[in-house]
């Protein structure tokens, strides 16, 4: 049985059952295994390869809820939005969990030199303040630490820092996005980002929101390294730093005062949904892994802004979910581009995130092939990340460029006004995705076709234009009647929300109150509206 039989089999029989037998249907033929990525009591954590074993799927509720239209009616704070702080941050922090449930226990590691106050927000609208003070710790002792480990072998870097406050998440966190902000009582605060998943057992929002938790740890240079020698917010820096194998989420975040990325690409999208008091929640991308059942009960899964890195569980559970009838909305681009592998560190499960970029270098290469860590469309892996998507990545945009509609009868475009070949301003971009036919679904249909000017680097800090390549949106029906669209820009969310520069090499993209609407028909049809029959 090939993989697309499987999961069409996989999908009759249920999402739950699914994931608990496909080990067993999708491994590599032979007598290689391929081991859960959770170690037992006393062993070191073998890179991961299946789905751990069967989740159970939580109990989805029936319509539309108001839990994140209450929520965002509750007092607001600004506190948590850094962009004024100004300085290099003298406090570093970083928890030891990309996602928790209520009940968990989270600590946060922190490094300060002087007596800090910790405060938690949850991120969302709450009248355009943007997020709620959920907590407070006050003079949490200074705490100091040793250089950066780092690992002689992979380049590996990870802080040292020492538990200062461990948190049991109440049961009254809604799922969410959240920040821990520190402020020391000298010098510039600092803060770090982590999901609060929905309650276990308890009630299910019908839309899922991914946080690219894996793919903002492979840009962070914390340390002097990540996976692209160095990097800006932008782009990678190729002129200097060190590019390793593994990194670890054990570790600050270097950018936006320890936010990473996500402020850039994911946090206009949540003000969007949740202004709108869409039903939502929330959870780190290592969660498809990590807590595949987190899937279980949804209408449709979000991906916004950049999910560039993917394990192979990550990625099983989420075309396992497709052939269970979920939707999907990418609205994002270069996504599921690098296979990777999880791995735990001392601090728990799935906590380093191993990427050669390499069949060659790859050790794993010749032992089990499937699980090398190269481009999925790549040999020996051979996956193309298209017969998901629909399409797949292209390249860095030299500036943005505006969505160019095709198909404008789809339903998609209702309600807009929009016609074939009209434009939205300066939507593609940073980067983008394209058409490949020989690798798209049966009955793909392109809803946008837009020319942009791509750019690839030559060697060390250069690059050169390429002729005009083309961008495009997709959406297509699985067999097992899901819809996938596929929106092929990372700056989708920059039409949705005021929030932030929302540009790009000088280029910014404006509001627009049709792609407001676009998002809103999709949320309508595939997720917390009235289900289309």
């Amino acid at each position: 049985m090939d993989r697309r039989q499987f999961l069409v089999m996989a999908g009759r029989i249920g999402l739950g059952s699914g994931l608990a037998s496909m080990a067993a249907a999708c491994a590599p033929s032979g007598p290689i295994p391929i081991p859960p990525s959770s170690p037992g009591p006393g062993q070191t954590s073998p890179p991961s390869g299946a789905p751990a074993g069967p989740p159970v799927a939580p109990q989805p509720s029936a319509s539309r809820d108001s839990t994140v239209a209450e929520e965002n009616r509750r007092i607001g704070s600004r506190g948590w939005d850094l962009r004024g702080a100004g300085g290099t941050p003298t406090a570093e922090l970083f928890v030891d969990a990309a996602s928790v449930a209520p009940g968990d226990v989270l600590n946060l590691h922190l490094r300060s030199a002087t007596q800090s106050t910790i405060e938690w927000y949850r991120l969302g609208w709450y009248g355009g303040s943007g997020g709620r003070l959920v907590r407070i710790d006050r003079s949490v002792a200074p705490s100091a630490a040793g250089p950066a480990i780092i690992d002689p072998v992979s380049g590996r870097t990870e802080a040292p820092d020492p538990v200062a406050v461990s948190v049991t998440i109440p049961t009254d966190w809604p799922s969410g996005l959240y920040l821990a902000v520190a402020r020391p009582q000298a010098g510039a605060p600092a803060r770090t980002p982590f999901s609060v998943r929905n309650a276990p057992g308890g009630p299910v929002a019908p839309i899922l929101f991914v946080s690219a938790a894996a793919t903002w740890q492979a840009y962070n240079a914390w340390g002097g390294a990540d996976f692209y020698d160095a990097s800006t917010a932008d782009t990678p820096d190729e002129a200097s730093g060190r590019r390793v194998v593994q990194v670890s989420f054990d570790r600050p975040h270097l950018l936006w005062h320890g936010a990473g990325l996500m402020p850039r690409w994911e946090l206009p999208f949540v003000r969007w949904q949740e202004r709108h008091g869409r039903f939502v929640d929330y959870c780190a991308d290592v969660d498809l892994e990590l807590h595949p059942e987190v899937l279980g009960g949804r209408r449709l899964i979000v991906f916004a802004g950049h999910h560039e890195y993917w394990s192979r569980p990550m990625r099983a559970a989420l075309e396992l979910a497709i052939a269970n009838g979920v939707n999907v909305a990418f609205l994002s681009a270069n996504e599921i581009y690098w296979q990777v592998r999880l791995e735990s560190s001392p601090l728990g499960p799935g906590r380093r995130i191993t990427c050669w970029k390499s069949r060659h270098g790859d050790p794993l290469m010749s032992t089990q092939p499937a699980l090398t860590t190269c481009r999925w469309r790549e040999q020996p892996v051979d996956d193309p990340e298209a017969v998901i998507i629909g399409q797949m990545y292209g390249h860095v945009v030299r500036r943005p460029a505006d969505w160019i509609v095709a198909g404008s009868g789809h339903w998609l475009y209702e309600g807009t006004r929009l016609h074939d070949g009209d434009r939205l301003v300066n939507l593609v971009g940073q980067e983008y995705d394209t058409y490949f036919p020989e690798y798209a679904p049966a009955g793909t249909t392109i809803l946008a076709r837009s020319p942009v000017q791509a750019v690839i680097r030559v060697g060390r800090g250069g690059g050169q234009p390429l002729e005009p390549r083309i961008q495009t949106a997709t959406v297509y029906a699985a067999e097992s009647g899901a819809t996938v669209f596929a929106a092929g820009t990372f700056q989708w969310s920059w039409a949705l929300d005021g929030y932030g520069s929302r540009s790009y090499r000088g280029f910014a993209t404006p509001r627009d109150p049709r792609v407001e609407r676009i998002t809103a028909n999709l949320f309508d049809r595939l997720g917390d509206g009235p289900a289309v029959v």
